[in-house]
């Protein structure tokens, strides 16, 4: 190899009640190299940097930082053998600046004083935005940002600590196509700084774009190391699964798909967001929505499930004329969103498996406010082994499951409540290829039994892979609408970018 490894792993185990995390690993990052860590969700990808970083410690096995054993109790101690993490759940605080969170802990000081050296802190940040091409201002409230910008925050906040190792974990999934350029430059930079990344994501285009080399794991075991210039992306699935996947798009077919509207909306409006959606969904079909981040196509599925106002416009559902003042209200004409921010809109973490699936059905199956317990385990149980959700029973903190896992309550829920039909807003984001292949496998079961579902994705083989016809956004009005027939990427780019005509 010619350099050593900046960490690591040595025959590497760590166990939770219940559950084997990892078994036996043993693997090294160099210096100067992405290495990508690929598993389906609940494979041991999580487990691994948290022991890497200190948030968890191992049961045995050894783990070295530039040939030294460490065992770190912590993460700041992970963090001063320069081991910084970047979440896929962002843990900046909202009501600080950029230059706050960059600098939180650590802030520099004016000399004598004790007190915080702002101009300093500022300045610094700002060159660090710079550098890595973020055009934000240090001094913006983190409130104000969007998702994508608060993820380059934390980019820009592990770039500042001068990590000799960054570990990403699914840090595009934010991110537009832009964003994810300009992140690439940023890792490309921290490469020829001899920093090592350990890159996870579930897109397989940018772990061959990005990575070195790669590291698969199954149910907790490695199962595979080598260089990506030597594996395919067939062979990345089939370790990853280990299986062969015979299909992973479903769509449904266009004879099932009937003339009756279900959902018509016409000249939605809310003001300074988006301006005169039209479109029409039928019975039967999947319709996809595709656009930049920010091009409110979030905004105007939260705006039909009543979450937030509209300011013009009126939908109908089934024929008949709605004016939602809530979702309470969307959900009983038999509409369900899966949100974007599963997590923090979807599910209640707290809460166990068997309550957040049984949470918007819970007052059909009442009497005088007293829950129907059996109905409510009888049910979870059934959607736990129908969406092969992994858990170790239906009374299991929801918090606990992984993402994939998670996602499959969320569309249990809406499954339970019998709706007719379903928003899906990036239903598969952070999720693995085997979940994917299932969850599509689920909206097209769901559409041939009479159901319809508007998919908004920002994944466009996804859109192309799944919908039967695609709406385009762009800054907040329909830029286009197309039969998916033979649509290629750049048909859909080509509508939703800025700078089309």
């Amino acid at each position: 190899m010619g350099q050593k490894p900046i960490v690591e792993l040595s025959n590497i185990n760590k166990s939770f009640p219940g559950v084997k995390a990892l078994s036996d690993i043993s693997v090294d990052f160099y210096p100067g190299e992405v290495h990508v860590l690929l598993g389906e969700n609940g494979a041991g990808k999580s487990t691994l940097i948290k022991i890497i970083s200190g948030v968890y410690q191992t049961d045995s096995g050894s783990l070295k930082v530039n040939g030294e054993e460490v065992r770190f109790m912590n993460t700041r101690e992970g963090l001063a053998h320069g081991i910084s993490v970047i979440h896929q759940e962002l843990s900046v605080i909202p009501d600080l600046t950029v230059a706050e969170n960059i600098f939180l802990g650590r802030e520099p000081k004016i000399a004598g004083t004790g007190l915080i050296d702002k101009k300093s802190m500022n300045q610094q940040t700002q060159e660090i935005l710079d550098s890595i091409g973020v055009k934000i201002s240090a001094k913006a409230m983190i409130r104000r940002l969007n998702n994508a910008d608060r993820q380059m925050v934390e980019i820009a906040r592990a770039v500042s600590q001068d990590s000799s190792l960054v570990i990403m974990d699914e840090p595009t999934s934010s991110l537009s196509n832009k964003e994810v350029d300009a992140l690439f430059t940023v890792i490309n930079k921290l490469k020829k700084n001899n920093v090592a990344v350990i890159y996870i994501s579930h897109r397989l285009k940018e772990i061959t774009a990005i990575g070195d080399r790669i590291s698969i794991l199954r149910d907790g075991q490695l199962i595979k190391t080598a260089l990506l210039s030597e594996i395919s992306e067939d062979d990345m699935i089939t370790l990853m699964v280990g299986r062969q996947m015979t299909q992973f798009y479903y769509r449904p077919e266009k004879e099932a798909i009937k003339d009756e509207i279900v959902l018509k909306a016409e000249h939605l409006t809310r003001s300074g967001v988006f301006e005169d959606v039209s479109f029409e969904l039928r019975r039967g079909e999947i319709l996809g929505v595709a656009g930049l981040i920010g091009a409110g196509r979030t905004e105007v599925m939260r705006a039909i499930f009543g979450a937030d106002k509209l300011d013009g416009g009126k939908c109908s559902v089934f024929g008949q004329e709605v004016h939602f003042r809530s979702p309470r209200e969307a959900i009983k004409a038999g509409i369900g969103l899966i949100p974007e921010d599963r997590r923090g809109q979807g599910l209640l973490l707290q809460k166990s498996v068997k309550e957040n699936t049984s949470l918007a059905s819970l007052y059909a199956n009442s009497s005088h406010g007293v829950i129907d317990q059996k109905w409510e385990t009888d049910v979870a149980r059934d959607y736990i082994k129908r969406l092969h959700t992994k858990t170790p029973d239906e009374n299991a903190r929801t918090k606990n499951l992984s993402g994939g896992n998670q996602q499959k309550v969320v569309i249990a829920k809406w499954l339970v409540a019998k709706s007719k039909i379903l928003i899906m807003d990036e239903p598969t984001r952070g999720i693995d290829v085997n979940a994917k292949a299932e969850i599509y496998a689920l909206m097209k079961e769901f559409v041939e039994n009479g159901g319809s579902i508007i998919m908004v994705s920002s994944e466009m083989p996804e859109v192309i892979g799944v919908s039967t016809r695609i709406m385009i956004m762009r800054e907040g009005r329909v830029s286009g609408m197309l039969d998916n027939t033979d649509v290629a990427e750049k048909d859909i780019m080509k509508l939703a970018s800025l700078n089309a005509g």
